[in-house]
């Protein structure tokens, strides 16, 4: 579980890249690397990072989904397609 907190002060002391935003947060490794093949499939560079920098670089933890500013709607856009579609 990331905690609010912690994720401001990283941001306040290591700073987020301008032209980047974290658009969603993948429960694990593995489902940010289907939402990472399918951004990349629709031509969006996406990239996955542990939602805690110093937690272990396993599966079973969140990884925060990361994408270029100006492909933020269409990656979400994407993305919300893709829950809709699995939903019954």
């Amino acid at each position: 579980m990331a905690l609010p907190w912690l994720v401001r002060l990283r941001r306040l002391l290591l700073g987020e890249p301008s032209d980047e935003r974290t658009i969603r947060t993948a429960p694990t490794r593995a489902v940010a690397e289907i939402w990472i093949n399918l951004l990349g499939d629709h031509g969006i560079p996406a990239r996955a990072m542990p939602a805690l920098p110093a937690s272990f670089m396993g599966d079973g933890i969140q990884h925060n989904l990361i994408v270029r500013t100006e492909d933020e709607e269409e990656a979400e856009r994407i993305l919300q397609a893709l829950w809709d579609a699995a939903r019954p």
